[in-house]
């Protein structure tokens, strides 16, 4: 029996790239001063792209079913893509889970110069989605680096806004 190795550099590949994408976006992502509201605000817009990307992988997954004629999920009839675009549509869910409470609180309490930054890490979520969903799709190892992008970017939203409420 062969056992599968866990990618090792994937990981690593997908923190380096998050990072620098995040710094790229911040750096091109320039707002007016907004009070906390305009904050709120700003934050839920920046929510739509993920939303649209979990809405484009359930019409994905619902198309699928159609063309395949697999339109009862429990009849086992599932192919491999129909089982794992319904994996990725689960894991964004749970990702988005404690993601957009974070993500709130710290656009509530951010400076108002620091909100490019936090506009940058929702669409840095987005990407990193969107590489799991592209990587699981061509193969499971493949997932790695846009799950450990996804993993990092909820980590820093809610670090980051823990340490503006507490401190």
């Amino acid at each position: 029996m062969r056992v599968e190795r866990p990618p090792v550099l994937a990981p690593l590949v997908g923190l380096v790239v998050a990072y620098g994408v995040w710094r790229g976006l911040a750096w091109l992502i320039v707002l007016p001063p907004a009070n906390e509201a305009q904050r709120i605000a700003t934050a839920c817009a920046a929510l739509l792209p993920s939303v649209g990307l979990l809405l484009t992988m359930i019409q994905v997954q619902m198309l699928a079913r159609a063309v395949t004629g697999a339109i009862d999920p429990t009849a086992g009839r599932d192919s491999r893509f129909l089982l794992t675009n319904q994996r990725v549509i689960s894991n964004t869910l749970e990702q988005l889970v404690p993601f957009v409470p974070a993500f709130l609180a710290l656009a509530a309490g951010v400076r108002a110069d620091k909100m490019g930054q936090v506009v940058a890490l929702a669409l840095l979520f987005t990407l990193a989605r969107l590489a799991f969903w592209i990587g699981y799709l061509a193969g499971t190892r493949l997932r790695a680096p846009g799950m450990v992008a996804t993993f990092a970017t909820n980590v820093v939203t809610l670090v980051a806004a823990a340490w503006i409420w507490l401190t």
